[in-house]
């Protein structure tokens, strides 16, 4: 009996280690893997490694590079936000521009202060979030000021007004996330008046808050934590003219979401009815080598093969998707080593390079990530697909598989390609791998269908053959059966 309670003991010891321990495999360098269908996380080669590290010694008439907040990027250029300054590069890191120092409305002298959100629009206007100064400054093209846009005119709110993310419509609609407003993004018009709650978000009571609230008393109530609409954490408008946001908190269902213009969250769910959130496992406990609890996104980039990136402050990993919510491939993760950051507060695909920009703040540096030759297939897989070459993506997404043999996204790829190019049965062996069981069911049919074609004419002529058969054997036997009857009589 000593020995079953001792063995008993041993093994919820041992499965209160392994749930403490990370649950994420990863890559020399970084945290790279892959979601595994049905088994949770997977290794996977490296699919971004570092091509550049620049600091403020590294760009020409920089002083520093404190404070950095977000970027946005352009054709031809690159915006950073620092502590004082919006830096305006080229594509070489080579300096084009430093807007440190503007004239204010009223003629005086004035300086960036405090920078968050940046947003450039196609015909050059930069929008610049100032939260400390509650305000959202736009400057044309050659970078002098012509609006200031303060608290909205007809938005009455009980907080300060703290704008620290903006995106621009083309109809020049200011879509703005404001601190401790809970209510939604703004929706604000050209002249800067408050149109609406853009996205707003719903929140869910569970059945014992509810029997809670309705008989605690008064300093009860007053002590609980407040439940709260949730906080927006950043966006991007996509070739659509959509919204990908993120969500600050930790502790919603869908973080990553697609509004469109009604503010409604269209983000589509995987074909395992999974919605995107960054990590779907974690360590429930720190240790060494992981952050504990669930991804907290901040920052998001779309680009315009359907694509989007969004950053995880957790971990500090960079998870990227396709339109269909499916995950590419994830890279980065905490600490010193190539690949890794300290404390990433911003990230932008670099124009049409492939290649990824990663701004840490603690590191005070700007990070140039350039894929691999597993992160290239997959890239150019998604983005033939975009483009309807599906046949060309066919061939990417086997090499991605040739190097990653766990990799779903391409077993599936090819898996539907084989079913409709009428391979059945190569389409049921390769997604039964991964349990895509909607195409292997459509496939099994069609199969099925073939045996049937194949050897329906055949069973019918044996069947026919053997009705006959029987039916002169009765015609025989009856006739003999008679004849011997006659013979007695």
């Amino acid at each position: 009996m000593r020995r079953k309670i001792k063995k008993y003991v041993l093994s919820l010891l041992t499965g209160l280690a392994v749930l403490a321990m990370p649950l994420t495999a990863s890559a020399e360098g970084t945290a790279n893997y892959c979601f595994g269908s049905g088994s949770g996380n997977r290794k996977a080669p490296v699919a971004y490694e570092v091509e550049k590290v620049y600091h403020a010694m590294d760009l020409e008439g920089v002083e520093d590079l404190n404070d950095l907040a977000s970027m946005f990027v352009t054709d031809d250029s690159v915006y950073v936000a620092t502590g004082n300054a919006i830096l305006v590069l080229d594509y070489d890191f080579n300096v084009k521009h430093i807007l440190s120092d503007y004239k204010d409305e009223d003629g005086n002298d004035a300086k960036i202060s405090g920078p968050d959100g940046i947003f450039v629009t196609e015909d050059g206007r930069l929008y610049v979030c100032e939260p400390r100064n509650a305000h959202v400054l736009v400057f044309d093209k050659n970078y002098k000021l012509i609006n200031n846009f303060g608290k909205p005119a007809g938005l009455d709110i009980s907080v300060e007004y703290m704008p620290s993310q903006v995106v621009v419509d083309r109809l020049d609609r200011m879509y703005i996330i404001a601190t401790n407003l809970y209510e939604g993004i703004l929706e604000v018009n050209s002249e800067n008046r408050f149109q609406r709650y853009f996205g707003t978000t719903t929140v869910s009571i569970s059945a014992w808050d509810i029997f809670f609230r309705a008989i605690a008393s008064e300093e009860q109530l007053n002590r609980q934590a407040l439940i709260l609409p949730t906080e927006y954490s950043s966006m991007a408008l996509n070739e659509k003219g959509f919204i990908y946001t993120t969500i600050r908190s930790t502790d919603v269902e869908n973080p990553i979401r697609l509004l469109n213009v009604n503010g409604t969250d269209i983000m589509p769910e995987t074909w395992e009815e999974f919605h995107p959130m960054g990590d779907v496992s974690w360590a429930i406990t720190s240790s060494t080598t992981s952050e504990a609890g669930p991804s907290n996104l901040s920052y998001i980039d779309c680009n315009e093969h359907g694509m989007y990136m969004v950053l995880d402050r957790t971990r500090n990993r960079i998870f990227t998707y396709d339109d269909a919510s499916n995950l590419l491939y994830v890279f980065g993760g905490s600490g010193d080593k190539d690949g890794c950051f300290r404390n990433p507060v911003s990230v932008r695909w670099l124009g049409e390079s492939r290649n990824v920009l990663v701004a840490d703040r603690l590191s005070r540096s700007i990070t140039v990530m350039k894929p691999t030759n597993y992160g290239n297939a997959i890239f150019e897989a998604v983005r033939l697909e975009a483009e309807g070459e599906r046949d060309q993506a066919l061939l990417c997404w086997q090499d991605a598989l040739d190097m990653n043999s766990n990799c779903s996204l391409a077993k599936d790829a090819i898996g539907r390609a084989l079913y409709w190019a009428g391979d059945y049965e190569g389409s049921q062996e390769m997604l039964k791998r991964i349990h895509r069981n909607d195409y292997y069911s459509m496939a099994f049919e069609k199969t099925r269908e073939e045996v049937i074609r194949a050897y329906a004419p055949a069973a019918v002529i044996a069947l026919a053959v053997l009705i006959v058969a029987v039916k002169v054997f009765r015609r025989v036997r009856s006739r003999r059966k008679g004849g011997n009857g006659y013979a007695k009589g």
